[in-house]
């Protein structure tokens, strides 16, 4: 059962200015849980669950897994759990762990290294389709901008399917990472509609940039941008989803 510090918690972290000052945040549901105890380093402080989750094997195997880490897990009602989680269908599981460093120094620079950049990308599945596609495609990391949706929202986490667990995410403003990026010897290329192709060979440091689902790159990005790239196309649509976007162009750069 949650102590009430517990549940006081688990409700606070729903706010972003709470996850960033207790520094932990919320993974929901079975397949988050999981990709948080056995496919990542982060430490998980402790786990809630409904007494349903056992009724089958998957669910039934994860809470022995919890167990045997010597991680607390906590027994609650189906409702209580629906009324504590972040999103609409926690899935008989929450877990409440700790967010990885967020410095742009977590980042591996080193020969052919790409990095994605978020400029004000709001929609926390737009966020967690380009996290996966980045880890799945070999990028270094994701540098969330000023404006973008908070990486450790419970949306988004479920959305990331376990890769900003792995995967470095750093928050930065851009002094900040335009600084690292020229240290790093990194190019800057924004995705815009109209852009030029991406060249090939493409960059052997590259940052590419994406920007908000409306409003698209920023003006500082335009203007620190080396080169704005973009796709052909060829059929009657204008434009494509940013996480559309973005995956094409991070394949171009990493292929």
């Amino acid at each position: 059962m949650l102590s009430r510090r517990e549940e006081r918690l688990l409700r606070s972290l729903r706010q972003r200015k709470h996850r960033e000052a207790e520094g932990l945040f919320v993974a929901e549901g079975v397949r988050a849980v999981e990709d948080l105890l056995l496919h990542s380093p982060l430490h998980v402080r402790f786990a809630a669950a409904s007494s349903s989750l056992g009724d089958t094997p998957r669910g039934q195997s994860l809470s022995e897994a919890i167990l045997k880490r010597g991680i607390d897990l906590r027994e609650v009602g189906d409702a209580a759990l629906r009324e504590l989680a972040g999103t609409e269908t926690p899935q008989g599981i929450l877990a409440v762990a700790e967010i990885p460093p967020g410095g742009l120094g977590r980042i591996r620079v080193s020969g052919h290294t790409v990095v994605l950049v978020l400029d004000a990308v709001q929609d926390p599945g737009n966020f967690g389709t380009l996290a996966r596609t980045a880890e799945a495609l070999g990028a270094a990391g994701v540098v969330a901008l000023t404006g973008t949706v908070d990486p450790w929202n419970p949306k988004c986490v479920r959305a990331a399917m376990g890769s900003t667990f792995r995967l470095p995410v750093a928050e930065a403003g851009w002094e900040e990472a335009g600084e690292w990026l020229a240290e790093h010897g990194f190019q800057t290329l924004a995705s815009a509609a109209g852009g030029a192709p991406v060249p090939h060979p493409p960059p052997t440091r590259a940052a590419l940039v994406v920007g908000n689902e409306g409003a698209g790159i920023s003006d500082e990005t335009r203007a620190r941008a080396d080169l704005v790239v973009g796709i052909p196309l060829r059929g009657r649509a204008e434009s494509l989803n940013v996480a559309a976007a973005g995956a094409i162009l991070l394949y171009e750069l990493l292929r």
